[in-house]
């Protein structure tokens, strides 16, 4: 019954380890998309600068 207990134990570990690790990358990515988004936004807000200058 011991041995059960102590690879539970281990097993527990390495799946909180992988959780946190997980969520980590996880957040890194979301980061990254927005950041991704920001810059097409920004790139957008220009491409409508451009045929607006050339309406006028």
């Amino acid at each position: 019954m011991r041995t059960a207990t102590v690879d539970r134990r281990a097993y527990s570990r390495r799946f909180w380890e992988g959780k946190t690790r997980f969520s980590q990358a996880v957040r890194r990515t979301l980061a990254e998309l927005e950041r991704q988004k920001g810059q097409t936004k920004e790139e957008d807000g220009q491409g409508d600068d451009a045929p607006s200058l050339k309406e006028n």
